[in-house]
Order: C-alpha cells, then structure tokens, then sequence
C-alpha cells in the first residue's frame, strides 16, 4: 500500500504549477506530411520553493519529517495548489464556501420554493453557465463593483450544495458597477449554483527529487521541490491517505 502523505504547514518563498501533454511527432512515408498524436497522459508538474524557516521557524523540519515519511520517493504527496499566477489584492477575497448546518448531528437543509438555499461563507456570489463569444463561460453576480475578478489561469468552482466544478479561467474579467461579470471559462459548468474564486486545487504527486538546503548563518534559505502529478489508478495496490500535521 502506497501512503498520500499531506503537504506540512511550511512558507512558500516560489511557486509553479503547469500542464505537461507530452506528443509523439512523425512523417508520413507516402506524403511526407508531418503527424503528432498524444504520446503520455496529461500531467501537472509542480516546483514548489519552501522557506527553511517559515510559520514558527519550522519550515526545515517540517521538510526533513516529510522526507522520512516519503522514504525517497517511494511514498506521494497531496498538495492543495493554488494557480500560478499571483493573486488579487486581499481586499477582493473571493474565496467562498458554503456554511453546512446541522441539527441533532444530521444535515439541515433549507429550501425555498422548492429549491435548495446555499449559505456562504463569504460573498452572495451565484453563478450561471452561459456562453462568450462562442467560449463557455459563467455569469456571476454579488462580486465587488468596477473591479477586476478574475484572470486566466485562476481557479474557479461552482457548487450546488452536493457537487463541486472546478475550471480555470481563460481570460481577464472584470465586473461592471452592479457586481456583475461574465467569466469565460476552459470547459462549460454544468449547473449553476454558489461561485468561489481563487480556490485551490488538491492534487497527488510524486517528489522528483528529495531537495536538500544549506543553512546560512543568517538569513532565510528554500529548499526547492520538483513534483509530477500521479493518479490512483497507476497504483493498483491503492492509497492510505496520512496527515501527521494536524
């Protein structure tokens, strides 16, 4: 059995996160003209630049404690990423998430008109799928005014309460003077429902490398982590999902 050890609280000094579609290309024999078809799976590639010292000057030995537990690459990682791009001033937060309540311990759910009521955490935000120019794209309403919302490569899901989308942002969007905005997305959402903006994205990977980090006598330093998205079914002896952080 194979162990997802979670990422530890550490500070990242650098970020990347990208797409890998590796292609075999070859020339006809008869015609000459040139082919390309997909040669691997699609793959996310990661380096993530952790700080030595971070939260509680305990970046390195969080590090090393995850090296062990990795046993040299022989276990993975889970990684809640961000996207590449740096994000939007704090003051637009546009993370949301939906308040969950209980009763008695069981799940309460508040309807009206026979629809399901979804509370947030944050911004009334309520999207709907649409099209732009040709593109799918989402019109979301309770953003901040005249601002811009969300650029390409962002993180963006939808929820109805049961089910969560996530899809990634094509291009710059930018709200008009009611909050409105219209947000072209990679893929069509396939229902409406509560919009979040900025979220993260859990993903398993496979350290590359077990980076290694010299401590200056003052200063911070990084280690400096290479990662290559894995999926479950590559691992048919199956996955134990391990937290030893919290």
């Amino acid at each position: 059995m194979t162990d997802v050890i979670a990422w530890p609280p550490v500070g990242l000094t650098a970020w990347e996160l990208t797409r890998s579609d590796p292609v075999s290309r070859s020339v006809g024999l008869i015609d000459g003209r040139p082919r390309t078809s997909s040669a691997q799976r699609s793959r996310r590639l990661a380096t993530a630049s952790v700080s030595g010292y971070g939260p509680d000057r305990a970046g390195a030995g969080y590090i090393e404690m995850l090296k062990e537990f990795l046993a040299g690459g022989r276990h993975l990682v889970r990684v809640e990423c961000c996207s590449a791009v740096p994000w939007l001033s704090p003051r637009h937060n546009l993370r949301n998430g939906v308040i969950q309540w209980t009763s008695g311990g069981s799940d309460l759910d508040w309807y009206a008109g026979g629809n399901t009521l979804l509370y947030s955490d944050n911004r009334a935000m309520n999207g709907t799928p649409t099209t732009n120019k040709g593109w799918p794209a989402i019109k979301v309403d309770g953003l901040p005014e005249n601002a811009v919302v969300a650029r390409p490569a962002d993180h963006i899901t939808v929820t109805d309460g049961t089910t969560t989308e996530l899809r990634r942002v094509l291009t710059v969007a930018r709200s008009n003077g009611s909050g409105l905005a219209t947000i072209r997305v990679d893929r069509a959402f396939p229902f409406s429902g509560l919009v979040s903006i900025g979220d993260r994205e859990s993903i398993v990977f496979e350290a590359l490398d077990m980076p290694r980090a010299v401590r200056p006598m003052a200063g911070d330093f990084a280690y400096e982590w290479p990662f290559r998205e894995v999926f479950a079914d590559e691992y048919p002896d199956g996955w134990t999902e391990r937290d030893p952080w919290r």
